[in-house]
C-alpha cells in the first residue's frame, strides 16, 4: 500500500477525533462544576451552554467548537500544499469523475469533524448538532466563503432570534457559497465530489436538528435569550 494513502486516512481519522473533542462538557465542569448534559435539551453545544448558564460562556463554546473544524482542515489544505496527494481512484476524461481529488480530501475531514461532534468518542457518542463546527471547517475550506457566511448569520440571529433557524439556513447555503467562491487557484476547491460531500454534510446537521424543526414548525422553538433548565435524572 502506498504510504501516501495511510497519510489520507490518517487525516480523516483526525477529523473526527478532533471534532469528537467535548468542549462544551470541559468549559461548563471547568467553569461551573456542573455537567451540561443535565441542563437544558442535554445537548453538548453552544446553544445550551449559552441558554443553560451565560452568553459568554455560550460564545466561549462555540469558538473553540469553530476552531476544532477548521483545525483538521487547515492540517489537510497544508499536506495538499507541501506533500504529494495521491487522490484516490483514476481520472476519467468524460463521464463522472473515478478521481477523488483534493476538494473531495478536505469536504471528507471536514465531514468527519462534523461528524465527531455529533458522536463523540470520549462521551458515549452523544454529542451536538454540529451547526458550530460545520462554520470552522468553512473556514478550513474557503475562508471566503466563511466570512460572508458569518455576515449572513449575524444579521439573521439579529432579526429572526432563534439560532437554531439561523444555523439551518447558513447550512443550507453553505454548499453554495462553497461553490461560488471555489474556482480560485489558491485554495483550487471547485470539485464535484467536494460539493457531494459537502450536501451530505447539510443532511446530516438538518437530522442532528430534526428536534428543532419540529419545535420551528409547531412555533415553540425558543428564543435567544430564553434560559433552559436542569435536567431532572432518572433516579430524581
Amino acid at each position: 500500500m502506498d504510504i501516501r494513502i495511510l497519510y489520507e486516512i490518517l487525516l480523516v481519522l483526525g477529523g473526527y477525533l478532533f471534532g469528537s473533542i467535548p468542549f462544551a462538557f470541559i468549559i461548563v465542569k471547568i467553569t461551573q462544576g456542573e455537567d451540561i448534559r443535565n441542563y437544558g435539551s442535554g445537548n453538548m453545544g453552544a446553544t445550551n451552554v449559552m441558554r443553560s448558564f451565560s452568553k459568554k460562556l455560550g460564545y466561549i463554546t462555540m469558538a473553540f467548537d469553530m476552531i476544532k473544524g477548521a483545525i483538521p482542515v487547515f492540517i489537510a489544505r497544508l499536506y495538499i500544499w507541501f506533500a504529494d496527494y495521491s487522490g484516490f481512484g483514476t481520472e476519467t476524461a468524460t463521464g463522472f469523475p473515478k478521481y477523488l481529488d483534493e476538494g473531495f480530501l478536505l469536504t471528507l475531514v471536514a465531514f468527519m469533524a462534523v461528524v465527531g461532534h455529533a458522536l463523540p468518542i470520549w462521551v458515549k457518542f452523544k454529542g451536538g448538532k454540529s451547526a458550530a463546527v460545520g462554520s470552522g471547517a468553512v473556514l478550513g475550506i474557503s475562508p471566503i466563503a466563511w466570512f460572508v457566511l458569518m455576515v449572513l448569520w449575524i444579521v439573521l440571529l439579529k432579526y429572526l432570534k432563534i439560532m437554531s433557524l439561523s444555523n439551518l439556513i447558513l447550512s443550507l447555503l453553505a454548499p453554495l457559497f462553497y461553490w461560488i467562491f471555489a474556482g480560485n487557484d489558491w485554495f483550487f476547491n471547485g470539485s464535484l465530489w467536494a460539493l457531494i460531500v459537502a450536501s451530505i454534510m447539510v443532511v446530516f446537521i438538518f437530522w442532528r436538528h430534526k428536534a428543532n424543526i419540529k419545535r420551528l414548525l409547531t412555533g415553540t422553538e425558543r428564543k435567544m435569550g430564553e434560559k433552559g433548565e436542569k435536567i431532572e435524572s432518572e433516579s430524581g
